[in-house]
């Protein structure tokens, strides 16, 4: 037990963000001097005063891990200086600490600025340092402070970080006490210019469920066999502990994956025993659960696909020669696929037919895509009951015909949304013979699956549309961004459509830059005969616009809503609903006339129209209100300073102290006034 000093009663007054004071990671900690060391070291405890000691995250050291209040009232009992977070793996935050970067006037870097004006800041017990709490993780990663730049660290699962409850102005201003952001790319940008590597594959956003749950391919035995068996088990011990991993999270944790990784690795020099294998095996077990992205067989095929990439091209002198060989055998054959044809000929073929028309041409391939939350899929469902069923889509014209939908990306729910759609619309299930869904999840990189799923399809006899759901799930371990990996899958989607006749829709995610369409390559595009936007307004309006028709009509657009249906009550009695795509009008964004525009500035102007932007009854944070009224306003001009976030704060302070003013903040809202 460490020596008890004078009691800090002012310790007791010390808060933290609420979500993180349940949290059984805290500690206290006090200065201590060691002989020859200038400066003292904070020094972590154990709540009942015992040194910390041995490994972070070990069973002992979270025993002795309490809540927030406990460690403050053990640290104010008992004299130490202060209390600390130790933060671990399954957590899942980051603490950003930032040494000697606060200038003698209490001015900070823009780049830090910018990231602790929007989540919980502090300063560190020095005052010339600042700790910022963030949601994610990026590793523990260290950049000292030189006489050029300021120190950088980040803790994600190692060490401690002391809190003080010293909030930086900024920060108590726009009400942050009790935010915690999650990481942003600006973080991102700071770590890969300050740690000279990618951080992005380790950000895991606490908000996505399936962080540490990604689903598993459903691959058997014999498939994964073939894939581990195309490998060099003399590779890295990186990629060699990926595999393993990547087994594991497959079979879950059972012998099936053990046994294909031990026999695949004994013809590795670097082989052990089975035992040994075991050891590590079995703590792969420690990933389950966490927040942790796990290691997938997707891994293991990009691994395989890498592998086996055929040798070099042909040359070009072999090209030549095989042209020769074919227009040596031309005059006894008929036009090939790329034989030239007069161009009246092609004005006397068919003209193009549709599903549904103006919207689905019964052409190869197309798009639709849309942010995560527009609806994207129940707008492919209401397409697909309106081909299956024969019935006009909104008053269009519509050809009843097969669908299939490959439903990779949550099949097991389709069920509950097809029910509420039939509810909302007042039918039978059972009078839609011709809708159809493969629940499994394909690999369009794979040959055997693509030959499999033209197999099945074309056992149901004649199909004319099918529906991928989405393409990232049909493409695991692929590359999105490039010609190779992506021309592969659109090869294979050709192929589907060569094979079967049926024109195919991909369902894909937006981008991060709306303005630039779907996500990844554009190739993918420039191949679709049609694409399809769904959008989802900040205000909440909803629209389906033909964003791009080879041979028709773009920039059509309705106006759509999600309604609920009641289907039931579960076990516990609670309430089972889905939701269905219903028609809505098309509206304009509102923009409310605000009074007294005159007497005010431009910039408390701008940010009175900017809050139009957001619903009616929205509770509004300040800092999303920042935010939107920074991203609207023109960038500054290139080598001046960005005081765009200055100035909009300036204007909330302004019309918050105008007598019977627009609007108020209470605790980091924002309240309008009509």
């Amino acid at each position: 037990m460490a020596s008890v000093r004078a009691i800090a009663p002012k310790i007791r007054a010390l808060e933290v963000p609420a979500e993180l004071r349940l949290i059984p990671g805290w500690l206290i900690w006090r200065f201590e001097q060691y002989p020859g060391e200038a400066k003292a070291r904070k020094v972590p405890y154990w709540t009942d005063g015992t040194i910390r000691h041995g490994q972070q995250g070990s069973p002992t050291d979270r025993a002795r891990l309490t809540a927030f209040a406990a460690a403050r009232d053990a640290a104010a009992r008992m004299g130490y200086d202060g209390v600390g977070f130790a933060p671990m793996p399954d957590f899942g935050y980051t603490f950003l600490d930032f040494d000697n970067c606060v200038g003698p006037s209490g001015e900070i870097a823009p780049e830090i600025e910018r990231i602790v004006a929007r989540t919980y800041a502090e300063f560190s017990p020095s005052g010339k340092g600042i700790r910022a709490a963030l949601k994610g993780n990026l590793g523990n990663h260290k950049s000292p402070s030189t006489p050029e730049q300021f120190g950088f660290e980040t803790f994600s699962s190692n060490g401690f970080v002391t809190f003080t409850g010293n909030i930086l102005p900024a920060c108590e201003l726009i009400g942050l006490e009790n935010t915690v952001a999650t990481v942003d790319q600006h973080v991102i940008d700071l770590c890969e210019r300050r740690f000279g590597r990618s951080l992005l594959n380790n950000v895991v956003d606490p908000e996505d469920f399936m962080a540490g749950r990604e689903p598993r391919l459903g691959l058997t035995p014999e498939r994964m066999a073939e894939l581990v068996n195309s490998l060099d088990p003399n590779m890295s011990r990186q990629d060699w502990i990926k595999v393993g991993m990547a087994l594991h999270h497959e079979c879950d944790g059972d012998d099936t994956g053990f046994e294909l990784w031990d026999e695949w690795s004994q013809d590795g020099y670097t082989y052990v025993s089975t035992e040994a294998m075991r050891v590590q095996w079995e703590s792969f077990d420690r990933r389950k659960g966490s927040n942790r992205r796990q290691v997938t067989m997707a891994s293991v095929i990009k691994m395989a696909k890498e592998a086996n990439r055929p040798a070099e091209p042909p040359s070009r002198e072999e090209v030549l020669a095989k042209a020769e060989a074919i227009m040596a055998e031309l005059p006894a054959r008929s036009l090939g696929r790329f034989g030239p044809v007069p161009i009246y000929d092609l004005t006397q073929r068919e003209p193009m037919g549709w599903l549904i028309k103006g919207v689905l041409p019964k052409a190869r391939l197309g798009v639709l895509f849309g942010a995560s939350g527009s609806g994207k899929t129940f707008v492919a469902l209401d397409l697909a009951f309106s081909v299956a069923r024969g019935i006009a889509w909104r008053t269009r014209r519509t050809m009843r015909a097969r669908v299939v939908i490959i439903a990779a990306e949550g099949g097991s729910g389709l069920g509950k949304r097809g029910q509420a759609y039939a509810q909302h619309y007042g039918f039978d299930l059972r009078t839609v013979p011709d809708l159809h869904v493969i629940t499994a999840a394909p690999n369009f990189l794979d040959d055997a699956d693509i030959s499999e799923v033209i197999a099945e399809i074309k056992n149901l006899g004649p199909v004319d549309l099918i529906i991928i759901d989405t393409l990232a799930q049909v493409t695991p371990g692929a590359n999105e961004n490039t010609s190779e990996d992506m021309g592969r899958a659109l090869g294979n989607i050709n192929l589907l459509h060569d094979a079967t006749g049926a024109m195919n829709l991909a369902v894909h995610h937006a981008g991060k830059d709306l303005s630039k369409g779907s996500r990844g390559w554009s190739g993918i595009k420039a191949a679709a005969d049609v694409q399809i936007e769904v959008l989802r307004h900040e205000d909440g309006r909803r629209e389906i616009v033909i964003e791009k028709m080879k041979d028709g009509e773009d920039g059509v657009r309705w106006g759509f809503k999600l309604e609920t249906i009641l289907l039931g009550l579960d076990d516990d009695g609670d309430d089972i609903t889905s939701c269905v795509a219903v028609e809505d009008d098309v509206r304009p964004a509102a923009v409310e006339d605000k009074k007294n525009v005159k007497r005010r500035g431009r910039l408390e102007t701008h940010l009175l129209e900017v809050a139009t932007l957001f619903p009616a009854d929205a509770v509004i944070r300040a800092e999303d209100l920042i935010r939107k009224a920074c991203d609207t306003l023109p960038p500054p001009e290139p080598g001046k300073r960005d005081i765009r976030r200055q100035s909009v704060v300036r204007a909330i302070q302004n019309l918050s102290r105008e007598k019977d003013g627009p609007l108020r903040m209470e605790n980091g809202i924002v309240i309008f006034y009509e």
